[in-house]
């Protein structure tokens, strides 16, 4: 396991979970969230800088293109919106 810090894309559900994901030209779909922690929908705040409080993690089981499966930590910024790999284990 390693720690990434590597800017994604996320597709997210009405709810705002995340549905999809998109790291080093691989497409992951979200098969289902493990664990959630931060707020839930921190407020945008342009020009603030993030907090330990802005941050929402997500724990979640991800399928590759492949059909492999894996366990994934993303962060959300929420003063950007900004979606972060921290860790992927296969």
């Amino acid at each position: 396991m390693s720690l990434y810090n590597e800017r994604i894309d996320v597709s997210s559900t009405i709810g705002g979970h995340p549905a999809f994901f998109a790291w080093r030209d691989r497409t992951y779909r979200v098969r289902r969230i493990i664990g959630n922690w931060g707020p839930p929908d921190a407020p945008a705040r342009p020009g603030v800088q993030a907090t330990a409080t802005d941050v929402r993690l997500v724990r979640v089981a991800a399928e590759s293109p492949e059909g492999e499966l894996s366990i994934a930590d993303i962060t959300c910024d929420g003063t950007t919106g900004d979606w972060t790999m921290r860790r992927l284990w296969g």
